[in-house]
């Protein structure tokens, strides 16, 4: 039961990112949002999890 909850919470949380997304008028736009999520990205692990983590999950996610 939590997985369906967490799935219903991760698509509410993602729908204001896809809006942005789908309001990329080219390339360019879309590669300046990404960069963009990934400084965020990087801070909000840094604050939450630490460098060390940050980087360890950075890590295990490009070797997947």
């Amino acid at each position: 039961m939590q997985n369906s909850n967490e799935k219903t919470r991760m698509l509410e949380l993602m729908a204001p990112i896809e809006r942005q997304i789908m309001m990329c008028d080219d390339r360019a736009d879309l590669l300046m949002i990404a960069s963009a999520m990934m400084v965020y990205t990087k801070s909000i692990f840094d604050n939450e999890v630490g460098i060390s983590g940050r980087k360890q999950m950075f890590k295990d996610f490009a070797e997947k």
